[in-house]
């Protein structure tokens, strides 16, 4: 767990009691953004990732652009299954992620995150899992 002041921010994540688990590595971020979390289930290894990110687009371009960095700096760019959970504060496609509100999309935002995704191979298992629902513009939140 990170945590960040008492009214904001503030990351975690959590593995089942029964679960078989071990915790290699982990990075705690200070200020509760992030957590990242080396850990062997079942022989297999994973990077574990919950974020949230900032409010702000130029500090949220700068904050995806530094976890790459921490990511790469301790060679978990390099692990095959990686996970993130994430609240991005930033729809990926306004138009099927957002209700209301100013549906222009934050192209330096969106592109940062593209990069993110492109960098450490991610995909959004949501829309793999549901391609007719995000093609016809069924609505989720971010």
């Amino acid at each position: 767990m990170a945590h960040g002041s008492s009214n904001s921010r503030g990351v975690a994540i959590l593995v089942k009691k029964n679960v078989d688990c071990t915790i290699h590595y982990k990075i705690l971020d200070p200020s509760g953004q992030f957590v990242i979390i080396k850990t062997e289930m079942k022989d297999k290894m994973y990077v574990l990732i919950n974020i949230y990110a900032p409010n702000k687009d130029p500090n949220i371009v700068s904050f995806f652009n530094n976890l790459l960095v921490i990511l790469q700096k301790n060679n978990l760019d390099e692990e095959e299954n990686i996970i993130m959970g994430e609240d991005f504060n930033c729809p990926l496609n306004p138009s099927i992620d957002k209700i209301g509100g100013i549906l222009n999309p934050r192209k330096s935002v969106i592109s940062t995150i593209g990069n993110l995704q492109d960098e450490l191979d991610l995909v959004d298992i949501w829309r793999v899992k549901n391609p007719l629902r995000a093609l016809h513009g069924v609505k989720t939140r971010s």
